[in-house]
């Protein structure tokens, strides 16, 4: 077992693994690692401040395997370019992340996600490149990843993301649609009957922004209603239905 010892003021590890390394006893100012493996580390109701926050930010990347970030605060931590392998997500709070170029295998995933965006291809902002990651690579591995105990508001999973290959909450507050570029044209068609002017123009601007949103995405998973969107709830769900009924 590799740990942390407490009361350090900087601590510096590069491309070392901690194995088993209780991240709630210990104590530092500032932490960076550097292409690290942290293999079942308990960062359990931890929350990650300035501190922390290297964690995710490493260059070159840093593996997490079989750990547990369950009731973990990582708002203030997008998990950059991290990779993790069959480590837990129960609870945690993942507010508003987009996540563009992390990989999850076997992760779960409970309790409220609001705001998450995955993406299945690395995603950069003005004045970056691919020539960032390290791994270099054009996709981000994503599979086997259980989101069965998860509620999941105003999340999307896109750019390619398979979605048969992870585990998806059997509920009706949820749709699940293939071949959805074809539904898109087919239910604009339909939608275009619809006699209620204003619900028609509302379902529209939701289909253009779903449109937009899974450009790049074959098949999608979607909540039926969207508590916070300003667009009715009948009308939200009366466009999915739309869409799961033209084909």
């Amino acid at each position: 077992m590799m740990g942390v010892a407490p009361g350090q003021g900087l601590v510096h590890l590069d491309r070392v693994t901690l194995r088993d390394v209780d991240f709630r006893k210990v104590s530092f100012d500032t932490f960076e690692p550097l292409g690290c493996t942290f293999e079942a580390c308990d960062f359990r109701d931890t929350v990650f401040d300035r501190r922390l926050v290297p964690l995710f930010a490493a260059h070159p990347r840093s593996l997490f395997r079989a750990c547990h970030f369950d009731g973990a605060d990582l708002r203030r931590a997008p998990p950059g370019q991290s990779r993790f392998e069959t480590c837990t997500f129960d609870g945690a709070r993942l507010d508003e992340w987009t996540v563009t170029a992390a990989e999850f295998v076997d992760c779960r995933f409970a309790g409220l996600l609001t705001g998450v965006v995955f993406h299945g291809k690395p995603s950069f902002k003005a004045g970056h490149a691919a020539e960032e990651l390290d791994p270099p690579r054009t996709a981000n591995e994503f599979r086997g990843n259980d989101f069965r105990g998860a509620d999941l508001v105003e999340c999307a999973f896109i750019r390619g993301i398979d979605l048969g290959l992870q585990r998806w909450p059997e509920d009706d507050r949820y749709v699940r649609l293939d071949r959805f570029q074809q539904r898109l044209v087919r239910g604009r068609t339909e939608i275009l009957g619809w006699r209620d002017l204003v619900a028609r123009g509302q379902a529209l601007d939701l289909l253009q922004a779903a449109s937009f949103l899974y450009r790049e995405q074959a098949e999608v998973i979607a909540r039926r209603v969207e508590e916070r969107s300003p667009i009715p709830h009948d009308v939200q769900r009366r466009m999915w239905e739309t869409l799961a009924s033209v084909l």
